[in-house]
């Protein structure tokens, strides 16, 4: 099997590209479309399941709809930025800095607690780890981390209600 999807490729990857390049009008992403699309046939032995007169069909639409399931991805990537170009808010030049100063009022505020508790609410919060793995990771009980994190974000509740 692996000699065919070879000898296929070979045989192939040319008219594979424009066919993708027609879609994509990207020439790194066709070829990137045309490998991928190889090695998803190669390691889910698709063509097993494929006649072999229809192998040259089967590829060529493999391709295509790879292709599409790519613009469409890349088209709501354009969306998704749009919609948060959009959204993003905007910052005047003195606002920055006092975006800035927060910012560093916030980090302090964290680096202030106790370190357990900024362990416990820096894995959980920051790095988005459930409580269960941070317990383990910290080899305490998940309660206890709970209430690290709680008592955590009083804390920074309190130090920080200044801020706008």
């Amino acid at each position: 099997m692996d000699q065919l999807i070879r000898e296929l490729f070979e045989q192939h990857r040319k008219g594979l590209i424009v066919e993708a390049y027609s879609v994509l009008k990207d020439m790194w992403e066709a070829e990137d479309v045309v490998q991928d699309t190889f090695v998803a046939i190669w390691s889910g032995k698709h063509l097993s399941k494929v006649e072999p007169e229809k192998y040259r069909a089967y590829i060529y639409r493999a391709v295509r709809n790879n292709c599409l399931c790519m613009q469409r991805k890349i088209q709501t990537d354009d969306r998704k930025m749009a919609r948060f170009i959009e959204t993003a808010p905007r910052y005047e030049p003195g606002e920055k800095l006092e975006a800035w100063d927060s910012r560093d009022k916030m980090s302090d505020a964290v680096q202030a607690l106790p370190e357990q508790r900024r362990l416990a609410f820096t894995k959980s919060y920051l790095q988005g780890k459930p409580h269960l793995q941070v317990a383990h990771e910290m080899d305490l009980k998940p309660e206890t981390v709970k209430s690290h994190i709680k008592i955590a974000l009083k804390n920074l509740r309190d130090r920080l209600k200044n801020l706008r």
